[in-house]
């Protein structure tokens, strides 16, 4: 079955987000007694790496694999609630809607999106967090609000408060380099996906004129 969208809707109960909010909450649980305290650093991404500062800390690094581990990473437990109030309520409405791989698909490329835009635009510190990957749905809802001509009000205040506000040092402690990249992935992922469907909707009209 196919949604409004135009996707193939994924059947039952949102699998997927299930399985992202279990990651992120299990990994925040036991990432201090598998890896020890500083977890979130041996994690976490730095755009500040330097070999004197890996050098000098364990936890430093820039291996690849944080480019992914970093979107699990949570620095407090309301980090972590507010990240996964905000990925139950995306994705409970995205993954039927668009199906389980395409929804997948939106959240990791979101999540490296996220990455690539803290290590284009920071230069020091750890950054982590699901937010990045979170801000990829976002701005994916405010395409599907625009396509479906309803207003998308919300999600321009979203981006306000937590680019816009970081970006010009009202907000301490947020990567707005994080947000922005995401935000940026999600968007440009989601257009693609609605090029794929009018590409689709478009031969189908075609098909029914020549024959």
């Amino acid at each position: 079955m196919r949604s409004r969208l135009g996707f193939t809707m994924s059947a039952g109960p949102p699998i997927a987000t299930y399985v992202l909010m279990a990651v992120n909450i299990g990994l925040f649980v036991l990432g201090p007694v598998l890896i020890g305290n500083a977890w979130e650093g041996y994690l976490g991404l730095w755009p500040g790496y330097t070999d004197e500062l890996g050098a000098a800390y364990m936890d430093v690094g820039n291996e690849w694999y944080r480019w992914i581990t970093s979107g699990f990473v949570q620095f407090s437990w309301l980090h972590l609630l507010f990240n996964m109030i905000a990925l139950w309520q995306l994705g409970t409405v995205l993954e039927p809607s668009l199906g389980r791989s395409r929804f997948l698909l939106l959240y990791f490329g979101s999540l490296l999106g996220s990455s690539a835009g803290v290590m284009l635009l920071a230069n020091a510190g750890v950054h982590g967090g699901a937010s990045g990957a979170i801000f990829g749905l976002i701005a994916a809802y405010g395409v599907i609000l625009k396509r479906l001509r309803l207003p998308v009000t919300q999600v321009v205040v979203i981006a306000v408060i937590f680019i816009g506000a970081p970006l010009l040092g009202i907000m301490s402690g947020v990567s707005w380099q994080g947000h922005l990249g995401g935000a940026v992935a999600g968007l440009v992922i989601m257009l693609a996906m609605f090029r794929g469907v009018d590409k689709r909707e478009a031969a189908l009209r075609s098909g029914r004129r020549a024959s």
